[in-house]
């Protein structure tokens, strides 16, 4: 990738609450590269509205092979994102928002998440149907 080229990966997703069955939450991982080093890692939730940073931390590449020893798992991650100071807080929404996570790519999530349910119950509709014809 790129330098300052931002990654993100919909890790997840699940139905909101019950007042509108047809929107969900994302859970999704954005990676922030600068070159070989060092990279930034958000862990978001994303709703139709907005993109929701939950934590972050600093993973070196360097250190993948440690990444699971007992050691490395006790390392301190930083505060929860929630604790940090307000403006801070406000300073890394603006930093995603410039490298493209902003409401728009929630937007976009929503209905590639939407459509990809429908594709995947027809699928599963034509599997059962065949099934059944047997």
């Amino acid at each position: 990738m790129y330098d300052d080229e931002v990654a993100d990966d919909d890790d997840d997703n699940q139905s909101d609450n019950d007042d509108n069955s047809d929107q969900f939450t994302i859970s999704l991982t954005v990676t922030v590269l600068k070159g070989d080093g060092p990279r930034l890692e958000f862990s978001c939730t994303a709703t139709p509205d907005q993109i929701s940073i939950d934590t972050m931390i600093i993973k070196d590449p360097d250190t993948a092979a440690a990444a699971a020893s007992l050691e490395h798992q006790i390392l301190y991650e930083g505060p929860e994102f929630s604790d940090l100071d307000e403006n801070l807080q406000k300073a890394f929404y603006t930093y995603l928002e410039d490298r493209g996570i902003k409401s728009s790519l929630t937007n976009f999530l929503q209905e590639y998440m939407n459509d990809k349910e429908n594709r995947e119950y027809l699928t599963w509709l034509k599997s059962m149907k065949e099934f059944v014809e047997k």
